[in-house]
Order: C-alpha cells, then structure tokens, then sequence
C-alpha cells in the first residue's frame, strides 16, 4: 500500500508540475520562418543551403579530434573513421555529450530501426518494425537507463551492448559484417521481440564526418550505407524475413550539441549496373565549411558531393520530395510509400512515466520532461541520377531509402 500511495503522489506531483508547464506554452504565436506542419505541429523551417561551392578538405590519416585544451584539433571528411577521440580533453558540462549507435534498415515490405544511445541525461535501447504495405508500426518499444549505464567504445569497430534485465542489443563487429542480436520485452510480459541480423559491408569505404558547433563542441559521424541486411525477426509468434535485397545504413555518432537542434538525414541502396549504389544526404545542423555529409558510394568507393538542397512540403510529408546538388551530379526524385510520425514532448515523455520513476529522482525525472524529439520519417524509392567523380552518370531508378527531418531538445 505504502508503494502505491507513493507512486500515485508522485504522478500527482508530475502532472501538477507538467500542467504548469503546459499552461506557460499555450497561446503562442508563430514566429517569423516557423509553420504549422501535417501534423499541426509549429516547426522552424530548415533554412536550405545556398549554391556556393564549399571546400570539402579530405583527411588521409589518423588524427586527433581534440587538443590538449579541448578545442578542435580537424575538421574535415575521410572515407575511413581516421578521427581519433580522448573523451577526457572534453570540456562541456558531461550532459551535452551525445553517443549513439543506430542503424536504421529497409526494403520492399518493411523498415525499421534498431539503437543504442546515451544522450548525457538518460541512456536506452530502441528498436522498431514498420510495415509499409498496411501503414502499421508492428511494434516500437525503448527501454531506458541511467546514463552511463552503457559502455561506448570511442572507435567504430568495439562491439557494444544494451543491457537491462535479461533484455538486451547486443553488437559485435567482425571483418566485413556486422552482427546484431536482441531480445526485448514488448508491451506485456507475455511479448517477446528477437532479432538476429548480419549486416554485410559491401563497401570498405564510408563517409567519416567533423561537423563543428564552435571551436570545442562538434558532432563527429560515421555513415556506413552500403550495408545489406539479412536475417530475421521474431514478434508474437511471427518470422520476419530479410534476404539480400534488404538493406541498412550504420550512424554512429559522437558529440558536443547544443539544446536545441534539427536536421535532415537521408540515405538508400540499391543495384546499379549489378553493382551496390548508396547514398548518403544532410544538412541544417553545425558548420560545414570543410565537409559535407553528403556522398555515393559504388563499388565500394565513395564520390563526395559538396552541397544538396532539399525540397519538400511540410503540409504533407507523403508527396514527392526533391534532392538536387549545387554541382549539378546529383538530382532525384524521392517518392514516399510510408511516413512514420514520432513526436517525443511532455506527452510522449508520459508514456515513459514507469521507467522513469524506476530509474531517476523526481528533480531528474523534471528536468527530462523538457525532452523533445519531433520525427517525421518518409521511407521510399529513389528515382534520378548521379554522376560520379570521374564524370560517369548512372541512372537511379526505384532505388530503397528514406528521408527525415528531426527537431531535437535534449
């Protein structure tokens, strides 16, 4: 009894709290460059690049991300993960360091996500199974920790593990491929969520990226899209199968970041001429004046494109979006066939209230009600052309993929 009463005081103390919060927000008006999205949603319009030429400054070696004093030592890109990190020359408060291994996959039938993250004031493993052909997310569930519960190796290739009871996503890299296992519980106790993956590297190479915030705070990630995926996934007594025309892309990142942020991230794979093309586009965070993130990769070697501009209607993320390179070498049509709608506010952080009371005080349980994450994520088929470094131009056409546009405070 006394556990109970304990627990309902503390909702009642969160909802008291929560409501306050929310009587402050209400009534607000637009702001100059902010909308109301699809989902009624006020968002602040990612600004699109302009079309000058930036210096895309390829590091060849291994280097040191930091100096002694914190501040950045490199920025640039580099086809293979040469940036070095000695987390002990950070210097921000430890709660605006960001790590997080994810990998989102895809093909015909089904997308889905599979990560491992600590954001500095929480830490959790996620994974989720989309279906494109009914619209249906068949499941979605993330389990938290306290930070630092998870280790992260500062190198891409250590292994990782999620771990919280006898749940569980487990990563092991070998020569090559990529091994991902996971056991998680689903809704009720009675629900069980496994998966076995092997995500062969079709590519040696990828795209490693320094984007700086300021002189000492960056965001340092490693895209891999030339992954293909096979395995399965067993959910309520049902096997998913994925086969090799199924795909994945890696995102490992390590970073400095501000509150508030937003961005667009876009990737897909596919053949080509019998060959694997994929494709890595994004802009709206940071400083990119030595490195873009966006980038092809065929036959195992990447092509890097400096700027890509975006359109897309907000008013409906399901029309066709539009990608096309200030070089002209790069100009796609992007055609949705399901569009995932996350939105982590106050609300959303309430469906977590359990795990959260499990696993943090009351004042940090307030402090991550100011959490936010705003996804909107279209999976699809690429259609177009690219043209490579030495001036060859391949057809893209129904190419497997997707496209984001992520609002984060954290």
């Amino acid at each position: 009894m006394t556990n109970k009463i304990s627990m309902l005081s503390f909702v009642i103390g969160v909802c008291i709290v929560s409501s306050l919060l929310i009587y402050s927000c209400s009534g607000s008006k637009l702001e100059p460059n902010e909308v109301k999205d699809e989902q009624g949603k006020i968002i602040s319009l990612i600004p699109e690049p302009d079309l000058s030429s930036t210096k895309q400054t390829e590091i060849k070696s291994s280097v040191s991300l930091l100096k002694e004093d914190g501040k950045l030592n490199i920025s640039g890109w580099a086809r293979y993960p040469f940036f070095q990190i000695d987390e002990s020359k950070i210097k921000v408060d430890p709660k605006r360091y960001k790590r997080w291994e994810h990998y989102t996959f895809y093909n015909e039938k089904f997308g889905g996500a599979i990560t491992v993250t600590d954001i500095g004031n929480l830490a959790m493993g996620s994974i989720e199974l989309l279906e494109f052909g009914t619209g249906k997310a068949i499941f979605s569930k993330t389990e938290l920790v306290r930070p630092g519960e998870i280790f992260f190796p500062t190198n891409t290739t250590d292994p990782i593990e999620f771990k919280k009871g006898d749940q569980f996503i487990r990563i092991t890299k070998l020569k090559g491929k990529r091994i991902i296992e996971y056991s998680i519980l689903g809704d009720s106790s009675s629900e069980l969520i496994k998966g076995n993956f092997e995500l062969e590297e079709k590519a040696p190479e990828a795209l490693a990226v320094i984007t700086p915030f300021s002189e000492s705070t960056f965001f340092y990630e490693y895209k891999m899209p030339s992954l293909v995926c096979k395995g399965s996934i067993q959910y309520n007594n049902v096997t998913y199968e994925f086969n090799d025309k199924s795909y994945a892309v890696l995102d490992w990142g390590r970073g400095t970041w501000p509150e508030k942020n937003k961005w667009l991230w876009a990737a897909g794979a596919g053949l080509v001429k019998d060959e694997v093309l994929s494709l890595n586009l994004g802009y709206g965070f940071g400083t990119p004046d030595q490195a873009t993130e966006n980038g092809i990769v065929y036959k195992g070697k990447v092509h890097k494109l400096d700027k890509v501009i975006w359109k897309y209607d907000v008013t409906n993320y399901s029309k066709p979006w539009k990608f096309i390179s200030n070089e002209g070498r790069l100009e796609l049509d992007f055609t949705p066939v399901y569009v995932l709608h996350s939105d982590i506010d106050l609300k959303g952080m309430f469906g977590f209230l359990k795990q959260l009371y499990q696993n943090f005080s009351f004042a940090e349980i307030l402090e991550l009600l100011k959490t936010e994450a705003y996804l909107n994520k279209a999976f699809g088929h690429y259609n177009g052309y690219v043209i490579l470094d030495d001036g060859t131009k391949l057809e893209v056409k129904d190419l497997a993929g997707f496209a984001e546009q992520m609002y984060q405070k954290w």
